[in-house]
């Protein structure tokens, strides 16, 4: 079985600013004392994270890709800069560390441009990326401060659609300082609408909203999901979780929904070879109601993005 993870962050120090990583801590510390009402330090908590998390050259994604059984991954950086502060390392030279990162493993790995459409000379930066670093996509964060359908952005998906590439948009909610309300999968309907022949992805299917994303996609034919983000969900109510992924599958069929963690944020609530299996090989005892066809997994944890993206098997 092909297995291709379709959405991976790769970050160093310098990326991104400080007060993400402990707005991260502090959902973690939140977590753990949820039932018993006592939280660890959010700011002890926060160094083991990021060191847990640094992975500038994809190497540790590799070692992770192997245990796990995982064939190759989609990575890419994320600007947070205008909404977070300027990082040390700027959004281009993130974007080149991806596409270094690919080049030293070509065929494990593919990279997205990351950038703010609200930047100076956005659109000729994404173009440099795919015409001069071979990235194959775009990653689009509104949580900073923008609605995608704002004409802002309009430039990047014209860019998009000129290269054929897809668009990758956060759906679903995000730490602080960052701001949820504007990453609503209904915000992406008018950029579905205006821009029929763009592949969109909504990262994480909305999350809680993810009745909101099925809803847009059930119009939108060029919508697609990936299910990263959900590893909580699966630990807290497993038979929860693999109804909610029945309902997507149902409504969306296999070659639109996506395999992927949301590494390696996500791996250190559950690790990769976990997440994987729990899709791979899913233990469905507490819902037995519910099934899914060996066809069905196999296109979800690989075939579908490798169709989109014209990969190689």
């Amino acid at each position: 079985m092909m297995i291709i993870d379709s959405h991976v962050h790769l970050v160093d120090r310098g990326w991104i600013q400080e007060e993400f990583f402990l707005n991260m801590s502090r959902i973690v510390a939140t977590n753990i004392g949820k039932q018993s009402g006592e939280y660890p330090n959010a700011q002890i908590l926060l160094e083991g994270l990021k060191e847990r998390v640094l992975d500038p050259t994809g190497d540790n994604l590799i070692e992770d890709m192997d245990n796990a059984g995982v064939d190759r991954s989609c990575i890419f950086a994320v600007d947070y800069g205008l909404a977070a502060g300027e990082p040390e390392v700027s959004i281009m030279e993130q974007n080149r560390a991806i596409a270094q990162a690919v080049q030293r493993h070509p065929h494990r790995l593919l990279g997205f441009f990351a950038i703010d459409p609200r930047r100076p000379e956005a659109p000729e930066m994404f173009s440099r990326g795919v015409e001069e670093w071979g990235m194959q996509g775009l990653k689009l964060h509104p949580s900073v401060g923008y609605y995608p359908y704002e004409e802002i952005v309009y430039p990047l998906y014209e860019k998009c659609s000129e290269y054929n590439v897809p668009v990758l948009i956060h759906t679903g909610s995000q730490p602080g300082p960052m701001k949820s309300r504007f990453c609503r999968p209904l915000y992406v309907d008018d950029v579905a609408a205006d821009f029929p022949n763009l592949p969109i992805i909504m990262a994480h299917c909305g999350h809680h909203w993810w009745e909101e994303a099925l809803l847009v996609c059930s119009v939108k034919p060029n919508c697609y999901v990936d299910i990263s983000g959900w590893q909580r969900d699966f630990l807290q109510n497993p038979a929860s979780f693999y109804r909610v992924l029945r309902d997507i599958l149902d409504a969306l069929g296999p070659w639109r929904v996506f395999f992927a963690t949301d590494g390696p944020y996500l791996n250190v609530l559950c690790p990769m070879d976990q997440w994987v299996n729990a899709i791979k090989a899913p233990d469905l005892s507490s819902c037995p109601e519910i099934s899914f066809s060996q066809e069905e997994i196999q296109i979800m944890m690989g075939k579908a993005f490798a169709r989109l993206l014209n990969l190689d098997a």
